[in-house]
């Protein structure tokens, strides 16, 4: 099994607690799923080290975006922006 599949079966079955535990709590809020799935995504990246061939990680781009979207629209009305 290569570092990619290893990754991938990892983030798969580690991105299960969020889910369940979120849904057993009854959140609706999608800003604090797309928050966990972040974190664990990059606590997952910077352990477990894939080598994955592309230059630019999409997907660990697009989680950042959206991470940063869902923090921004908490921080800037407690500001007063």
């Amino acid at each position: 099994m290569d570092s990619r599949q290893r990754f991938i079966l990892a983030y798969s079955s580690v991105a299960l607690a969020p889910f369940v535990l979120l849904t057993f709590l009854n959140v609706t809020d999608l800003g604090t799923y797309i928050s966990s799935y972040t974190i664990v995504y990059f606590a997952l990246r910077f352990a477990l080290n894939p080598k994955i061939r592309l230059k630019v990680d999409l997907l660990g781009l697009a989680l950042l975006v959206l991470f940063v979207y869902f923090v921004a629209q908490r921080v800037f009305p407690v500001l007063g922006v």
